[in-house]
């Protein structure tokens, strides 16, 4: 009786990729203002204050994610905000933010990872989800886009999954 490949393949189960469905508790957090900062030292001198005060407010790192899948939309809350409904195929919705803000946003997997996606008139922000399946580590890789930016502002925070 062969009992290695059985064994070889309950072991390989834990350590598949995982979808980040669930709910998630902050880990760490990089310094999102030195990000802020980094990524529009290179604005003039009038712009620049204009940007980082508007990139602050509307860049904190979250202490609770919850991603859920029902039916044919993800859902995902973030702290005590209104939950997000995006349809699982990919597409766009029109979404307004607690200040009023509209965005186009949607939700599509790409293999291992969730990516969300918010469009705004003047930029974009791009959430990366991916599980570490060895730690159970949800990683939340933020990219934000604007023609108003000198280039990307990138940052990344890690959350643990919720008991």
């Amino acid at each position: 009786m062969n009992v290695m490949p059985t064994l070889t393949l309950l072991l390989a189960v834990p350590l598949a990729a995982q979808a980040p469905v669930g709910t998630w508790t902050l880990a760490s957090a990089p310094d999102i203002t030195a990000a802020i900062e980094k990524g529009t030292e290179a604005m003039n001198f009038i712009k620049r204050p204009i940007a980082r005060s508007r990139l602050k407010k509307t860049n904190a790192a979250y202490q609770r994610i919850k991603i859920e899948r029902a039916g044919t939309e993800y859902v995902v809350t973030y702290d005590q905000r209104a939950p997000q409904h995006m349809p699982a195929d990919g597409r766009g919705v029109n979404w307004k933010r607690e200040d009023g803000e509209s965005f186009l946003i949607s939700m599509r997997v790409d293999r291992e990872d969730m990516i969300q996606d918010y469009k705004a008139e003047d930029g974009e922000r791009i959430n990366v989800f991916h599980v570490d399946p060895a730690t159970r580590t949800l990683t939340m890789a933020v990219t934000i886009k604007s023609q108003k930016l000198p280039g990307p502002i990138t940052y990344t925070v890690a959350y643990k999954a919720a008991n």
